[in-house]
């Protein structure tokens, strides 16, 4: 028996691409009700081809079908003394990843990367190897966008990844 390893980068590639297809072509469903009623459903439902949703986090939550939800969470991870401006460099990165005009395997590599140098510097002692090791491939894949060389650099892009660059090697622990 052959074990069958779904390719996660292909899958995550193909979610993209449809999203952006449906973002171009948003469904609009029109419902009417009275105010204050209450549908009832069947006493049998058969959902063949119901709603999927996927969930991604260790502390996700959701709610269906309610009518009022608070939901609350009080995670609070402290960065390690000396890693601060490395670790806003990087939220700053993945808030403005999508303005980098970056083909989409780049992109999935950096995000990658960032949330690896995220978890690290929350450690009491975080690796410098790692983070030294994860900031020359995010300044690898970003050069090319800072140089202005790429189909979809533009100027703001080019001086963002520059300017991302310009964080990293400052921010870096030697």
């Amino acid at each position: 028996m052959v074990a069958f390893k779904p390719n996660k980068r292909g899958l995550d590639q193909l979610q993209r691409e449809l999203q952006r297809e449906l973002d171009k072509r948003p469904v609009f469903v029109r419902t009417e009700a009275e105010p204050g009623s209450v549908i009832q459903p069947a006493a049998t439902v058969n959902h063949y081809h119901g709603p999927v949703v996927t969930v991604n986090g260790d502390d996700a939550q959701i709610a269906w079908g309610n009518e009022t939800v608070n939901q609350i969470q009080s995670r609070v991870e402290q960065i390690a003394p000396g890693f601060e401006a490395l670790a806003r460099t990087m939220t700053d990165l993945l808030a403005n990843l999508d303005k980098l005009g970056l083909d989409a395997d780049d992109e999935l590599e950096i995000r990658t990367t960032v949330e690896t140098v995220l978890g690290e510097v929350v450690k009491a002692e975080p690796d410098k190897r790692i983070l030294k090791r994860a900031a020359t491939m995010i300044k690898g894949l970003l050069a090319p966008v800072g140089l202005g060389v790429g189909k979809a650099v533009t100027e703001e892009s080019a001086e963002a990844a520059r300017q991302v660059i310009e964080n990293i090697v400052q921010t870096i622990p030697s």
